[in-house]
């Protein structure tokens, strides 16, 4: 989450930013203990990485399965 706040400070990367904390918060709110697993959160998403390390930061952009998803919760599924 916190990486997605960094994104969201970034015009380009806003939007993108914006729909995977939408994923994070529903994986979130749908399991029993309120976690969200790295099993559930990554096949929603597709991580860029820029820069070099130690200093790369990681982009999120959700994928296909992420878009689908967004669209059941959008229509009220």
């Amino acid at each position: 989450m916190d990486r997605l706040q960094k994104q969201l400070k970034n015009p380009d990367t806003k939007k993108d930013a914006e729909d995977c904390i939408k994923i994070y918060n529903w994986i979130k709110d749908t399991d029993p203990e309120g976690r969200v697993w790295e099993s559930r959160w990554t096949p929603m998403v597709n991580i860029r990485w820029e820069g070099t390390y130690p200093n790369s930061k990681a982009i999120y952009k959700p994928n296909i399965t992420g878009y689908t998803l967004l669209k059941g919760i959008e229509c009220g599924g």
